[in-house]
């Protein structure tokens, strides 16, 4: 381990970090201001001072090849960083507690490295910057703390042309144009077919040929249907009526509690799985928050890292190709609807990171936790089985090779 005599004057290190930086400094100082829990006295100056110094410090033990990238940075570099580096600045600036300032330089790279992902700086392998996170000592990434992070990044300008334009809130006005001042509904159902073939026709959307269909047809127009219910934009609580809700005559101001409303909205159409409404398990609900935060952490997700997701948290053995099929049929989904890019890697409109935010905040779960039921059976079971084709028989037959679960 480098002594205090072996590293470089404090100053000099601090050189070589601040040029490392560049044009990182002003960015980093704005985000901590805006995301951090900063201390007074110390402030960002002292944040980004602290980074410098510590920087500079890896960069003399572990020198570049060409010019200093302060935008990615390995394991083994952050293995020299936590083990050398900062042992010996706290034994240079001769703390009393050298501990206690080893982990004030931890977080202060757990802060620069959390920073790089939110803002989409990142420029490291896949894969690295979770290591390196925990190899600093940190608490696991938090996927609603990063997606709440990025959203505050996203002007309401930003957010109103691309949620005004979004396809739920043009099938909720399209409702409620249609269901005026109210109108009759059936006994057993949300809304009549002649009513959803006239929601469909006002949509530009093609009913198709024969009967009108029925509310079940379509979806994607009950998932909103039953949101906009939720949120008090619809008001059935009369069973044989359906009347504008408290919130119809304002939910499309400009004022926060708005923005707010249509945040639910389109969050729930994003992350819920239409199929599912009425219960059952979706692998596609369980992990888009996840394949979504990477994609708002400047990470997204490609096939073969999807593949290794689902792989990973749901352990699915041979039928990990069903529910990466089940999971990417839905992204397609969302790409129709502009939500995420058509291809792979994965990524999200900016003006919908808010709503994204706002859709797993509601859901109160851990993200891509809940795979498994009280008797041990994994949920996506049958849901995975039936995509197979697979019968009873043989459906029993892999509960018994997995054990039960």
């Amino acid at each position: 381990m480098p002594s205090r005599d072996d590293m470089p004057p404090l100053e000099d290190l601090r050189d070589a970090g601040e040029r490392a930086l560049r044009d990182l400094r002003r960015p980093l100082e704005q985000w901590l201001h805006q995301h951090a829990g900063l201390d007074e006295e110390i402030g960002a100056d002292g944040v980004v001072d602290a980074l410098a110094v510590s920087l500079g410090g890896l960069l003399v033990l572990r020198p570049p090849a060409g010019a200093p990238v302060a935008t990615r940075f390995t394991p083994e570099e952050v293995e020299v960083l936590t083990g050398r580096v900062l042992p010996a600045l706290a034994e240079q600036v001769g703390a009393d507690e050298p501990e206690e300032v080893e982990e004030d330089f931890r977080a202060v790279w757990y802060q620069f490295l959390s920073f790089l992902a939110a803002t989409g700086r990142w420029s490291g392998a896949p894969g690295h910057l979770e290591t390196c996170l925990a190899l600093l000592g940190a608490a696991e990434t938090d996927l609603l703390e990063v997606l709440v992070q990025a959203a505050q990044d996203v002007g309401p300008e930003e957010e109103d042309a691309a949620v005004l334009a979004s396809f739920p809130v043009r099938v909720a006005s399209a409702v409620l144009a249609h269901v005026g001042g109210g109108i009759a509904v059936p006994d057993d159902e949300e809304l009549s077919a002649d009513d959803v073939a006239a929601v469909l026709s006002a949509l530009d959307h093609p009913a198709g040929e024969g009967d009108a269909p029925s509310l079940e047809d379509v979806p994607w127009l009950r998932q909103v249907l039953l949101a906009m219910l939720d949120l008090d934009l619809l008001d059935g609580e009369d069973e044989t009526a359906l009347a504008p809700g408290e919130e119809a005559a304002t939910w499309l101001d400009a004022e926060p509690e708005a923005r707010e409303l249509r945040r639910e909205l389109v969050g729930r159409f994003v992350l819920d799985d239409p199929a599912t409404l009425d219960g059952g398990f979706s692998v596609a609900e369980a992990l888009l928050p996840t394949v979504l935060a990477a994609a708002v952490a400047g990470q997204p997700l490609d096939e073969a890292e999807l593949a290794g997701l689902v792989e990973e948290v749901a352990d699915l053995g041979p039928a990990v190709a069903a529910a990466v099929e089940e999971v990417r049929e839905r992204l397609a989904d969302l790409a129709a609807f502009g939500v995420v890019s058509p291809t792979s890697p994965w990524t999200v409109v900016r003006g919908y990171w808010p709503a994204v935010a706002a859709g797993v905040a509601a859901e109160g779960d851990e993200p891509g936790g809940g795979l498994f039921g009280e008797e041990g059976e994994p949920l996506w079971f049958d849901s995975v089985a039936d995509t197979l084709g697979l019968g009873d028989a043989q459906k029993q037959q892999i509960r018994d090779i997995l054990g039960g679960r």
